[in-house]
Protein backbone atom coordinates (compact mmCIF):
# COMPACT_ATOMS: atom_id res chain seq x y z
CA UNK A 1 0.00 0.00 0.00
CA UNK A 2 0.94 3.50 -0.95
CA UNK A 3 1.80 5.94 1.63
CA UNK A 4 1.41 9.02 0.31
CA UNK A 5 1.63 12.70 2.88
CA UNK A 6 -0.83 15.29 3.00
CA UNK A 7 0.63 18.88 2.15
CA UNK A 8 -1.40 21.50 3.17
CA UNK A 9 -0.01 24.18 1.61
CA UNK A 10 -0.10 22.32 -2.01
CA UNK A 11 -3.76 21.83 -1.14
CA UNK A 12 -4.40 25.02 -0.51
CA UNK A 13 -2.35 26.24 -3.23
CA UNK A 14 -4.32 24.09 -5.82
CA UNK A 15 -7.22 24.96 -4.24
CA UNK A 16 -6.96 28.82 -4.91
CA UNK A 17 -5.51 27.67 -8.65
CA UNK A 18 -8.80 26.30 -9.54
CA UNK A 19 -10.50 29.07 -7.33
CA UNK A 20 -9.04 31.98 -9.84
CA UNK A 21 -10.22 29.80 -12.66
CA UNK A 22 -13.76 28.86 -11.78
CA UNK A 23 -14.42 30.75 -8.18
CA UNK A 24 -17.43 33.33 -9.77
CA UNK A 25 -19.15 30.34 -11.97
CA UNK A 26 -18.63 28.22 -8.54
CA UNK A 27 -19.39 30.50 -5.82
CA UNK A 28 -23.04 31.77 -7.93
CA UNK A 29 -24.22 28.47 -7.69
CA UNK A 30 -22.94 28.12 -3.77
CA UNK A 31 -25.18 31.25 -3.75
CA UNK A 32 -27.88 29.54 -5.20
CA UNK A 33 -27.68 26.34 -2.86
CA UNK A 34 -27.79 28.79 0.16
CA UNK A 35 -30.33 30.64 -1.27
CA UNK A 36 -32.21 27.81 -1.71
CA UNK A 37 -32.00 26.06 1.56
CA UNK A 38 -32.21 29.14 3.80
CA UNK A 39 -35.75 29.82 1.62
CA UNK A 40 -37.23 26.62 1.90
CA UNK A 41 -36.39 26.75 5.69
CA UNK A 42 -37.93 30.09 5.91
CA UNK A 43 -41.06 29.20 4.12
CA UNK A 44 -41.93 26.67 7.02
CA UNK A 45 -40.09 28.23 9.79
CA UNK A 46 -42.06 30.63 12.40
CA UNK A 47 -43.45 33.81 10.88
CA UNK A 48 -42.60 37.03 12.83
CA UNK A 49 -41.68 40.85 12.09
CA UNK A 50 -38.38 41.86 12.17
CA UNK A 51 -39.49 44.18 15.23
CA UNK A 52 -40.58 41.36 17.49
CA UNK A 53 -37.56 39.36 16.58
CA UNK A 54 -35.92 42.42 18.08
CA UNK A 55 -38.14 42.81 21.45
CA UNK A 56 -37.64 38.84 21.81
CA UNK A 57 -34.07 38.99 21.26
CA UNK A 58 -33.82 42.49 23.92
CA UNK A 59 -36.06 40.07 26.86
CA UNK A 60 -33.79 36.96 26.30
CA UNK A 61 -30.35 39.47 26.57
CA UNK A 62 -31.74 40.52 29.94
CA UNK A 63 -32.35 37.09 31.19
CA UNK A 64 -36.48 36.40 30.86
CA UNK A 65 -36.90 33.03 30.54
CA UNK A 66 -40.49 33.40 28.98
CA UNK A 67 -38.79 34.91 25.78
CA UNK A 68 -36.46 32.28 25.70
CA UNK A 69 -39.56 29.69 25.95
CA UNK A 70 -41.48 31.41 23.90
CA UNK A 71 -38.57 31.52 20.92
CA UNK A 72 -37.54 27.94 21.65
CA UNK A 73 -41.07 26.73 21.32
CA UNK A 74 -41.60 28.59 17.75
CA UNK A 75 -38.09 27.10 16.54
CA UNK A 76 -39.08 23.43 17.83
CA UNK A 77 -42.42 23.71 15.92
CA UNK A 78 -43.80 20.63 13.23
CA UNK A 79 -43.56 23.34 10.35
CA UNK A 80 -40.21 24.49 11.16
CA UNK A 81 -38.28 21.29 12.29
CA UNK A 82 -39.79 20.10 8.81
CA UNK A 83 -38.18 22.94 6.92
CA UNK A 84 -35.00 22.40 8.91
CA UNK A 85 -34.76 19.19 7.97
CA UNK A 86 -35.55 19.55 3.89
CA UNK A 87 -33.58 22.19 3.69
CA UNK A 88 -30.81 20.61 5.19
CA UNK A 89 -31.76 17.21 2.92
CA UNK A 90 -31.52 19.58 -0.28
CA UNK A 91 -27.99 21.34 0.95
CA UNK A 92 -26.60 18.01 0.80
CA UNK A 93 -28.27 16.83 -2.06
CA UNK A 94 -27.37 19.39 -4.01
CA UNK A 95 -23.17 19.70 -2.45
CA UNK A 96 -23.36 15.84 -4.28
CA UNK A 97 -22.97 17.52 -7.50
CA UNK A 98 -20.66 20.74 -6.52
CA UNK A 99 -18.03 17.96 -5.19
CA UNK A 100 -18.54 15.55 -8.58
CA UNK A 101 -18.11 19.12 -10.52
CA UNK A 102 -14.58 19.68 -8.04
CA UNK A 103 -13.71 16.54 -8.46
CA UNK A 104 -13.65 16.19 -12.63
CA UNK A 105 -11.88 19.50 -12.72
CA UNK A 106 -9.22 18.84 -9.98
CA UNK A 107 -8.76 15.31 -11.59
CA UNK A 108 -8.76 16.83 -14.66
CA UNK A 109 -11.69 14.90 -16.06
CA UNK A 110 -13.64 18.25 -16.67
CA UNK A 111 -12.63 21.24 -18.64
CA UNK A 112 -14.75 23.64 -17.54
CA UNK A 113 -17.65 23.85 -14.96
CA UNK A 114 -20.65 21.59 -16.68
CA UNK A 115 -24.27 21.03 -14.90
CA UNK A 116 -23.96 17.60 -16.42
CA UNK A 117 -21.98 17.07 -12.61
CA UNK A 118 -24.99 17.08 -11.13
CA UNK A 119 -26.08 13.77 -13.25
CA UNK A 120 -24.89 11.14 -10.98
CA UNK A 121 -27.79 8.10 -10.41
CA UNK A 122 -29.62 8.14 -7.90
CA UNK A 123 -27.83 5.73 -5.29
CA UNK A 124 -24.94 7.75 -5.53
CA UNK A 125 -26.84 10.69 -4.02
CA UNK A 126 -28.17 7.95 -1.70
CA UNK A 127 -25.09 6.48 -0.40
CA UNK A 128 -23.58 9.71 0.21
CA UNK A 129 -26.78 11.04 1.83
CA UNK A 130 -26.47 7.94 4.32
CA UNK A 131 -22.38 8.55 4.78
CA UNK A 132 -22.55 11.74 5.82
CA UNK A 133 -25.38 10.68 8.32
CA UNK A 134 -22.81 7.89 9.99
CA UNK A 135 -19.86 9.98 9.92
CA UNK A 136 -21.49 12.62 11.59
CA UNK A 137 -23.26 10.25 14.14
CA UNK A 138 -19.56 8.71 14.58
CA UNK A 139 -17.73 12.38 14.79
CA UNK A 140 -21.20 13.30 17.50
CA UNK A 141 -19.77 9.49 19.75
CA UNK A 142 -16.12 10.77 19.64
CA UNK A 143 -17.23 14.57 20.58
CA UNK A 144 -19.48 12.75 23.63
CA UNK A 145 -16.49 10.57 24.64
CA UNK A 146 -14.25 13.99 25.11
CA UNK A 147 -13.42 16.89 22.60
CA UNK A 148 -9.74 15.01 22.34
CA UNK A 149 -11.25 11.34 20.60
CA UNK A 150 -12.64 13.83 18.03
CA UNK A 151 -9.84 15.16 16.64
CA UNK A 152 -8.46 11.80 15.95
CA UNK A 153 -12.03 10.67 14.32
CA UNK A 154 -13.70 13.31 12.52
CA UNK A 155 -10.04 14.17 10.47
CA UNK A 156 -9.85 10.27 9.47
CA UNK A 157 -13.42 9.87 7.79
CA UNK A 158 -13.90 13.40 6.14
CA UNK A 159 -13.60 11.84 2.75
CA UNK A 160 -15.78 9.34 2.96
CA UNK A 161 -18.58 11.31 1.51
CA UNK A 162 -15.70 11.96 -1.65
CA UNK A 163 -14.85 8.46 -2.08
CA UNK A 164 -18.88 7.69 -2.50
CA UNK A 165 -18.88 10.16 -5.68
CA UNK A 166 -15.63 9.36 -6.91
CA UNK A 167 -16.50 5.67 -6.76
CA UNK A 168 -20.01 5.21 -7.61
CA UNK A 169 -19.70 1.29 -7.00
CA UNK A 170 -18.61 1.58 -3.36
CA UNK A 171 -20.40 0.58 -0.70
CA UNK A 172 -21.32 2.65 2.41
CA UNK A 173 -18.68 1.12 4.80
CA UNK A 174 -16.06 0.88 2.09
CA UNK A 175 -16.12 4.61 2.17
CA UNK A 176 -15.85 4.56 5.91
CA UNK A 177 -12.81 2.17 5.64
CA UNK A 178 -11.22 3.62 2.72
CA UNK A 179 -11.29 7.30 4.33
CA UNK A 180 -10.10 6.08 7.60
CA UNK A 181 -7.22 3.64 5.15
CA UNK A 182 -5.82 6.62 3.22
CA UNK A 183 -5.59 9.14 6.08
CA UNK A 184 -3.68 6.74 8.14
CA UNK A 185 -0.21 9.13 9.01
CA UNK A 186 -2.01 12.25 8.27
CA UNK A 187 -3.68 13.36 11.33
CA UNK A 188 -2.08 16.32 12.41
CA UNK A 189 -1.93 17.37 8.91
CA UNK A 190 -5.25 17.16 8.52
CA UNK A 191 -6.33 19.05 11.21
CA UNK A 192 -3.41 21.82 10.22
CA UNK A 193 -5.62 21.68 6.69
CA UNK A 194 -8.61 22.26 9.26
CA UNK A 195 -7.03 25.13 10.96
CA UNK A 196 -6.10 26.77 7.86
CA UNK A 197 -10.08 26.32 6.23
CA UNK A 198 -10.91 28.56 9.09
CA UNK A 199 -8.72 30.89 8.79
CA UNK A 200 -9.60 30.81 4.96
CA UNK A 201 -13.27 31.44 6.01
CA UNK A 202 -12.13 34.33 8.57
CA UNK A 203 -10.68 35.94 5.79
CA UNK A 204 -13.35 35.45 3.55
CA UNK A 205 -16.42 36.94 6.08
CA UNK A 206 -13.65 40.01 6.70
CA UNK A 207 -14.15 40.33 2.89
CA UNK A 208 -17.81 40.87 3.47
CA UNK A 209 -20.60 38.45 1.51
CA UNK A 210 -18.57 38.23 -1.71
CA UNK A 211 -15.46 37.13 0.38
CA UNK A 212 -17.42 34.31 2.32
CA UNK A 213 -18.67 32.56 -1.23
CA UNK A 214 -15.12 32.79 -2.77
CA UNK A 215 -13.28 31.42 0.76
CA UNK A 216 -15.99 28.75 0.24
CA UNK A 217 -14.85 27.90 -3.49
CA UNK A 218 -11.11 27.86 -2.01
CA UNK A 219 -11.89 25.37 0.53
CA UNK A 220 -13.79 23.26 -2.00
CA UNK A 221 -11.33 22.91 -4.23
CA UNK A 222 -8.43 22.34 -1.29
CA UNK A 223 -10.28 19.89 -0.05
CA UNK A 224 -10.90 17.74 -3.40
CA UNK A 225 -7.05 18.65 -3.70
CA UNK A 226 -6.00 16.89 -0.50
CA UNK A 227 -8.65 14.10 -1.25
CA UNK A 228 -6.24 13.10 -4.39
CA UNK A 229 -3.26 13.48 -2.49
CA UNK A 230 -4.12 11.27 -0.56
CA UNK A 231 -6.44 8.45 -2.13
CA UNK A 232 -3.98 6.06 -3.18
CA UNK A 233 -2.87 5.10 0.22
CA UNK A 234 -5.98 2.97 -0.34
CA UNK A 235 -5.63 0.93 -3.22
Amino acid sequence: MANYSLSVSGAIGTGWEYAKKHGLVVAVIILIISLLTNGIQSLFGPSMDAAEIQRMSERMAQGDMEALQQFSDLYTSGGATFGVLLGALIDILLYVGLYNLALGLVGGTMDSVSFNAFKLPVGVYVKYFVVQILVNIIDSIALLCCVVPFFFVAPRLVFAPLYVINNPEAGVFEAIKASWGMTKGNLLALIGLGFAFIGIILVGFLCCCVGAYFAAVVILFAEVAAYYQLRDNWA
